[in-house]
Formats: structure tokens, C-alpha cells, sequence
């Protein structure tokens, strides 16, 4: 877990829900990203002998995260933030499906919250077996949080790139992904509490870091490059943050993604969004391109 200048009382819930795990031996790598208070005048069970708060000073998610993958002790990790709570058994019967194998990536269900942890919705999947493919076109929909990781899988893929500052969640699942299968189950893993201060609020740095992990895909394979796969990987990116305008009321800039979607992989575009939206981002934008010339 990291936290950087966390809710008191969110902080304290999330603590609890990984202290409490049932059915399980855990241990709990608390990273304090230069937090004033520090987060060990916050926490109430700083003396649990199984929480180790671990300060760091303040460099930003994914170099605490990393901090705390090099702590941590155990043979599987998991991750989770200082405003979610995870479910009591979920880590248990993510072990289960692990069964002791160091290739295989447990995934369970993310329950979508509002700021009170009331469920708003459910991000899961039913895909099995090697996903790396599905991860990279946005098909293999679970969050880091419900995933149950194999110390040995992390070591192959690498821990979190600290050049991102978004999306770097994907690029780290998606490099992990490269040498690990997935069995996931419909069980209830993590109970995601939304709130404006995330980092996925501002959608243009999410666009950027969306393009820089397919981007980075192709330079770990350069073997696929200028594929029909990395026309389709690019086009979803570009569905993905169209979706993002568009529930944000942001009209205009959704139909420009949707016309390089569709410029790019026509089928999907047509596929995932329908067939009329297509049509209407290409009659909106093809004068103007054709004005340019």
C-alpha cells in the first residue's frame, strides 16, 4: 500500500481490510510517499507486527510502489491504495486459484464505489490463459488491485516504469502479462472508492500515458510493428479515451478520437461503438481534413 498525504479515515479502512484477511498469512508494506503528518501518526494498528510503515521521501506513486515490491517479503503481492478496502477472503481464494505456481496471475472482481464504498458498478472478466493480447487491446478488464502477483512473474516483466505518471498501472500488468497466464473467478476482490483527487480524473494525461504503453509494447516486439495488431492496439486506445469524453460530456473531442479509431481499424470502431457513431465521426471530420488537404 502507498499513501501520500492520505484521508484519515479511508487510510484506516484500507489498513484494516488487508490486516484482516482471512484464511491467509499477510504481512502489510505501508509506503509513506513524504506524507506531513507522517502516516505512522495515522495509522491506529501501527503497532500490528505484521504492518510495516516504510517513508520514502516524496517522489510519487509508481517509485513508492516499487519501494515497496523490494520490502515486501512474500512469495505473491498484491496491491492495494490507501482509499479502497479489499474484500476478507478475497486474498485466500486468489491463492487458491494460484495453487503454488509462480507463472499464474489470480484476478477476482473490483466492485466501482462512490466516496462512501456504496457499489456503483462491477469492472470484471472472463478471460483465462494467456492474455497478453486481450491486455493490450483493453479486453482483459481488472483492475491491478484485484490481481494476486507471483514475486517470480514481477521479477520477468520488471516493476513499475517511474517515467509514467498515468497509465503506468497497464504498462505494469501488460510487461507481467508477457510471462504469466491469468485464472480469475467471480468473486468479489476490492471495493474501488471513486473520488475527483484520483489520478484517471484528468483524461488528457491518461491519453498520453494510453499511447506510451502500446507505444512501448512495440519496442519490447519489434517484430509486430506496423501490424494489423498495432493499427488495432492504437485504435483502442483512441475508443478508450473517446468512452472518456464522451461520459464527460466532451463531444467534440470524443468524435476526433473515434475518426483516428476508425482510421485506424475501422471494424472495431464500428464494432464497439456502432456502426451510425462511425459514420457520424466520419461526416464530421472529413471536410475539415479535406479543407486542409
Amino acid at each position: 500500500m502507498t499513501a501520500w498525504q492520505p484521508r484519515k479515515d479511508w487510510l484506516n479502512e484500507a489498513v484494516a481490510s488487508a490486516l484482516d484477511q482471512r484464511g491467509c498469512k499477510v504481512e502489510l508494506v505501508l509506503v509513506d510517499d513524504g506524507s506531513e503528518p507522517p502516516v505512522a501518526e495515522l495509522v491506529e494498528r501501527v503497532r500490528d507486527p505484521r504492518l510495516r510503515v516504510l517513508r520514502v521521501p516524496h517522489g510519487g506513486l509508481y517509485p513508492a510502489r516499487n519501494a515497496g515490491i523490494e520490502a515486501a517479503r512474500g512469495d505473491y503481492l498484491r496491491f492495494i491504495d490507501a482509499d479502497d478496502v479489499i474484500d476478507l477472503d478475497s486474498t485466500a481464494r486468489l491463492l487458491e486459484l494460484v495453487d503454488g505456481q509462480d507463472d499464474v496471475v489470480a484476478y477476482g472482481t473490483t466492485l466501482r464505489c462512490d466516496s462512501s464504498l456504496r457499489p456503483r458498478g462491477e469492472i470484471s472478466s472472463s478471460l483465462q490463459g494467456r492474455v497478453e493480447t486481450d491486455c493490450l487491446l483493453s479486453r482483459f478488464t481488472v483492475r491491478h488491485m484485484s490481481m494476486l502477483f507471483p514475486r517470480r512473474a514481477i521479477e520477468l516483466g520488471g516493476q513499475y516504469d517511474v517515467s509514467f505518471t498515468t497509465s503506468g498501472d497497464w504498462d505494469f500488468v501488460l510487461r507481467v502479462l508477457e510471462h504469466a497466464e491469468v485464472r480469475g473467478a467471480p468473486i468479489v476482490a476490492t471495493y474501488y472508492r471513486s473520488h475527483d483527487g484520483q489520478m484517471s480524473a484528468n483524461i488528457e494525461r491518461c491519453e498520453e500515458g494510453m499511447e506510451r504503453v502500446v507505444r512501448r509494447y512495440f519496442e519490447r516486439h519489434p517484430e509486430q510493428r506496423n501490424s494489423r495488431l498495432e493499427r488495432r492496439a492504437f485504435a483502442a486506445a483512441q475508443l478508450k479515451a473517446a468512452r472518456s469524453y464522451r461520459s464527460r460530456g466532451r463531444r467534440r473531442q470524443a468524435l476526433q478520437r473515434l475518426w483516428s479509431a476508425a482510421l485506424l481499424d475501422p471494424r472495431s470502431a464500428a464494432r464497439e461503438l456502432g456502426p451510425g457513431i462511425a459514420r457520424q465521426a466520419v461526416r464530421a471530420f472529413r471536410p475539415a481534413r479535406t479543407a486542409a488537404g
